[in-house]
């Protein structure tokens, strides 16, 4: 039987280190796959938030169109108003007369 110099097997010794190594090892690839889900998930979060913010912008030019045109069409319909009290109210004047 072989021994390690310390009355002890070599063999025993050996397994150990082994042990040590893969749990390191293991604690490695568990912080490498914890690593990668969290920049995944950032990365989705990011990309969520851009894609609602762009959704946000596209429906508020709609409807800051849509009002707009709302807000021309009442202005003309106003003018148009206008125009005719101001040709009633000549009339009325000439009508006094």
């Amino acid at each position: 039987m072989p021994t390690d110099g310390r009355g002890g097997t070599g063999n025993r010794n050996l397994e150990k280190k082994n042990f040590w190594e893969r749990e390191r090892e293991m604690g490695y690839v568990l912080r490498v796959r914890l690593a990668s889900f969290f920049a995944g998930a950032a990365t989705a979060s990011f990309l969520g938030i851009y894609l609602l913010h762009k959704d946000y912008k596209v429906a508020q030019d709609s409807i800051s169109q849509q009002m707009k045109g709302f807000h021309d069409s009442l202005e003309e319909r106003i003018s148009t108003l206008e125009k005719l009290k101001a040709a009633e109210a000549s009339q009325h004047v000439e009508a006094t007369e």
